[in-house]
């Protein structure tokens, strides 16, 4: 099988139920990819739902860039590999559902190539009615992973803030999470005030945000899937804002004012212990953790312009990382610990780059006016950030390599502050 990997990145997003909360435009798309073809899954008296499992499929190959993924009828359990072959197609993905009870379902998957005719991967998972949607995410990433022998991100969630504004001056603030297409979006929390920075934790079973619910900046915890109050950090005098997981889950990176000077905390959750990282005249925020956990980034204009800076937490050096242009902000770590996205300035407009850490290089990723709150991928491949289209605040993702672009705009308000989960376990 030809298993060579593209270098240009085609992104795009299912429009998919008409209750979903955003929909997708695709701004740029590319052809030469990676040919392969998926076929609805075969079950008894339910095409429709055959056809579920294989629709998030192809639409989530397509939408990493790395193949051309197409439907195609039911292929049971035979495959006629010289129509295939003939059709240029590479690879064939196909399965069956079988009805357990009501409620419950077996799901059968094969890959197969169709120029050795051997089964690259195959697997039976049991699942939930309610749970259909989660698993063509898994099994994506399962046959990314096979084919490309790397993570995909599509077995993720996003979590980002939809303002609507409801008349009278008032607004109303929405705390959302959907899946990585944006599909089966869900409201976890509705304020009258403002909600800010959600961050997944690396278990990606809690969110931190930041909320006005009492009259001032304050940080918490929410837990969208179990039953548990929400968690308030203490109050810590001043404001607190711009909350980041440690890559253990075990503490926050914030930004407090409790000495009169905005700087860099790390709070640990178990035993409520607060380190200050950071101390200077300047404006110290946005700060966020290397994969490692060994060092941080933040913005400060310590040096009389906005900028990024690192800090190595064990010899407490800080280093300027940006040199080019005079306002870089919000930057966040690669995946890999080797690059930063950020909000990069060109004459009046702002823009997310690419900052190669170790050569200083910067790379301008988008050509927008109004980009902010970028953010990776899980493996990497993608950034999602908030920018302004149309005078209203909208989502979109770019592709490290190929930047090509895919945009989530809200059915109702304005979408901001997009964060990406961590994978599952």
């Amino acid at each position: 099988m030809k298993f060579k990997k593209l270098f240009v990145l085609l992104l795009m997003l299912y429009v998919g139920t008409a209750n979903a909360i955003l929909e997708v435009t695709v701004l740029k798309r590319i052809e030469n990819a990676f040919p392969i073809v998926i076929a609805p899954f075969d079950v008894a008296g339910d095409v429709k739902k055959g056809k579920i499992i294989a629709n998030i499929m192809r639409d989530n190959f397509n939408r990493s860039g790395e193949f051309n993924a197409s439907s195609a009828d039911a292929i049971v359990n035979k495959v006629d590999f010289d129509h295939w072959q003939a059709q240029k197609a590479e690879a064939i993905v196909f399965g069956k559902i079988e009805k357990v009870s009501k409620k419950v379902f077996n799901v059968w998957i094969h890959l197969v190539d169709v120029y050795s005719k051997q089964e690259l991967y195959a697997e039976k998972i049991t699942v939930h009615d309610s749970g259909i949607r989660r698993i063509a995410h898994y099994l994506s990433d399962r046959i990314y992973f096979a084919l490309l022998g790397e993570k995909g991100s599509f077995y993720t969630r996003l979590t980002y803030i939809t303002v609507v504004n409801k008349g009278k001056r008032k607004r109303e603030y929405r705390l959302e999470i959907s899946h990585s297409d944006a599909q089966n979006p869900q409201t976890i929390l509705t304020s009258n005030s403002p909600i800010l920075s959600p961050s997944w934790s690396p278990d990606q079973e809690k969110i931190a945000y930041v909320s006005f619910e009492n009259g001032r900046s304050e940080v918490f915890i929410r837990y969208p899937f179990v039953r548990r109050k929400t968690q308030k950090l203490p109050y810590f005098d001043g404001i607190a804002s711009a909350p980041s997981w440690h890559p253990n889950g075990e503490s926050l990176l914030l930004t407090l004012s409790k000495d009169g000077n905005k700087d860099i905390y790390s709070y640990h959750l178990k035993n409520d212990k607060l380190t200050r990282l950071t101390k200077d005249t300047a404006i110290d925020t946005e700060a966020s953790y290397s994969p490692d956990g060994k060092r941080i980034v933040f913005t400060s204009n310590r040096s009389g312009q906005v900028q990024i800076y690192i800090k190595d937490l064990k010899s407490n050096q800080i280093n300027r990382a940006t040199f080019e242009g005079r306002y870089n902000a919000k930057a966040v770590f690669s995946p890999d610990g080797n690059t930063l996205a950020m909000v990069h300035r060109v004459d009046k407009d702002y823009r997310i780059a690419l900052l190669d850490i170790k050569s200083r290089d910067l790379t301008i990723m988008t050509g927008n006016q109004l980009d902010e709150s970028p953010f990776f991928s899980p493996n990497g491949g993608m950034i999602i950030f908030a920018t302004n289209k149309d005078n209203k605040g909208v989502l979109s993702v770019v592709s490290l390599l190929g930047r090509q672009t895919f945009a989530l705009a809200s059915k109702e308000g304005e979408v901001r502050e997009p964060n990406w989960s961590h994978y599952s376990k």
